[in-house]
């Protein structure tokens, strides 16, 4: 056995190889490719240990096993007591953590420090996180979910300000045997929609005028921090830089002509006091133009909609016979579409909008306003074979348009 091969670690009693592990089934010696959270091995075993062998109760040795002749051999020496994993502690090739106000971790729970050319996970706070990984890894990328950005290869200078109180981001660590990333590269997101908090009056980004390829005038953010103002996205407002403002929607009201940063800011401070403000912002293509969305009559011309809204797929989800046992209330707005409100049916989702009906006959009827639909409802109920069609719900559907002095003066 390699001189590597460092410890050894208790097998409980009756613990076999499918409780709570799982190792790689034909490599030498057997890697760890993870452990089951809060099982019997979770905090002795990590994901990238290398298992060398195995020692059995009666102190024999068994070792240059694969993953498939371990599980055999802890099955029939399940009764056994005294068994020792021979174990040597090394790194997973990678793992992902979660950070944030929606995940388990918080930023204070782990310490950074840059090391060279790597950013190196110095220190863990948190015990469970403890149990999971160990500190040497190194940060490969890191996603922020709040912005919809992918970071490779930055120093920890630039991203210390970004990785703070509620961010939620998922970070790639690396074994840090791994060269770290070559190059520095940015991952926009091809459209993001920001929802904008009340009060925020100043969006703390400097913006830049400037001309598409095609001559259309465009709006791009070139960086945080304008003189006397906070981005309040806080340091992940740095990370847009090179996105380009499409539009701002209030109330489901458009402002489409915001091509200065004087008229944009104008129209935020004006509107200022409403609090459903989402501010949509789309990546520049690589050829230097972007796909914009044209505004007609107060509505998205649909040859000109964005690409992301043709990849929007519609989910068919079928309904009780009973009315009754629907389990689902629904709203028509002003703009035609019809919303879930509540719903306790298994994949229908509360935000989603509803796009049509299919009945017992498989006819299938779309473009249907709130009233059409629970007329057929009413007609088809204590039939079987009864679909919704739904999909997740996208501000292009159906919006109204409008200029600041107007949404002001409602």
């Amino acid at each position: 056995m390699p001189a590597t091969a460092i410890g050894r670690i208790s097998i409980p009693k009756g613990w076999a190889y499918d409780v709570g592990v799982s190792f790689e089934n034909t490599a030498k010696p057997i890697l760890v490719k993870s452990v089951k959270k809060k099982g019997p091995m979770w905090g002795k075993l990590r994901q990238g240990y290398l298992v060398h062998g195995i020692v059995l109760g009666d102190n024999r040795k068994v070792e240059g096993l694969n993953g498939g002749q371990l599980k055999t051999l802890l099955e029939n020496t399940s009764k056994s007591p005294d068994r020792k994993l021979l174990v040597q502690v090394a790194f997973p090739e990678e793992v992902e953590l979660r950070f944030g106000s929606n995940h388990t971790y918080n930023h204070e729970d782990v310490g950074f420090e840059q090391l060279g050319n790597k950013i190196i996970l110095k220190k863990i706070h948190n015990n469970e996180l403890k149990q999971q990984i160990l500190p040497g890894m190194q940060i490969g990328s890191i996603f922020f979910e709040d912005v919809g950005v992918e970071v490779f290869g930055y120093k920890w200078s630039d991203l210390a300000s970004c990785l703070k109180g509620t961010t939620n981001c998922r970070i790639i660590m690396w074994d840090p045997k791994r060269d770290a990333p070559r190059t520095r590269k940015t991952t926009l997101p091809r459209r993001l929609d920001l929802e904008l908090p009340a009060g925020v009056a100043d969006l703390g980004l400097q913006l830049t005028a400037t001309t598409s390829r095609a001559g259309e005038k465009q709006l791009k953010i070139t960086a945080a921090g304008t003189a006397g103002a906070k981005c309040w996205l806080g340091g992940q407002g740095k990370l847009l830089s090179g996105m380009l403002v499409q539009t701002l929607l209030v109330d489901n009201y458009v402002f489409s002509d915001l091509k200065t940063s004087q008229g944009l800011m104008s129209t935020l401070a004006k509107t200022s006091g409403r609090p459903d403000r989402i501010m949509m912002l789309e990546r520049p293509e690589e050829n230097g133009t972007i796909s914009t969305s044209k505004i007609i009559n107060g509505k998205l011309s649909k040859s000109n909609a964005p690409t992301v809204k043709k990849d929007i797929k519609t989910q068919k989800i079928p309904i009780p016979s009973s009315n009754t046992q629907l389990g689902l209330e629904f709203e028509g707005t002003a703009t035609g579409v019809i919303r879930i409100k509540s719903s306790s049916i298994r994949n229908a989702k509360v935000g989603q909008t509803i796009v049509g009906f299919i009945d017992k006959d498989g006819t299938e009827y779309s473009d249907i306003a709130d009233y059409d639909l629970r007329e057929m409802l009413d007609m088809s109920q204590n039939t079987r074979n009864r679909f919704l069609v739904v999909k997740d719900a996208q501000w292009e559907d159906n919006v109204l348009s409008t200029t600041a002095e107007q949404e002001c003066e409602l």
